[in-house]
């Protein structure tokens, strides 16, 4: 989901003005962080983070390019390891991941670090 934003973006950054990438980046991650308020469903979640994160990807990439890479790897690395700990843990929703202390505390203390 980050890969063709991303490369928009770079093959766009030296021909849009900084105005536009921080106005972009703003309305993104407003509409990203209230849309992911009220959602039970995981995936609704974990949606709603992606266009909030693009978003701030947007506003670092009118700072710096060498800083938005690395934010993009971290991103990766992180969602990476909430995807398959949703998947071992076999969660759709909040309530579902609420049980998942019982079966494995390790795997539920690296969601909540995620």
């Amino acid at each position: 989901q980050k890969i063709a934003p991303m490369s928009l973006i770079f093959l766009t950054m030296n021909n849009l003005s900084t105005s536009i990438f921080l106005l972009m980046g703003l309305l993104s991650s407003l509409v990203g962080g209230w849309g992911g308020l009220n959602q039970t469903q995981t995936r609704k979640i974990m949606a709603y983070s992606s266009i909030a994160h693009l978003g701030w990807m947007a506003t670092i990439s009118s700072i710096m390019t060498n800083i938005l890479i690395m934010n993009l790897m971290i991103y990766l690395i992180m969602t990476t390891s909430v995807f398959l700990s949703l998947i071992i843990s076999k969660s759709k929703t909040i309530q579902d991941t609420t049980s998942t202390w019982t079966l494995s505390p390790t795997l539920t203390i690296i969601m909540l670090l995620s």
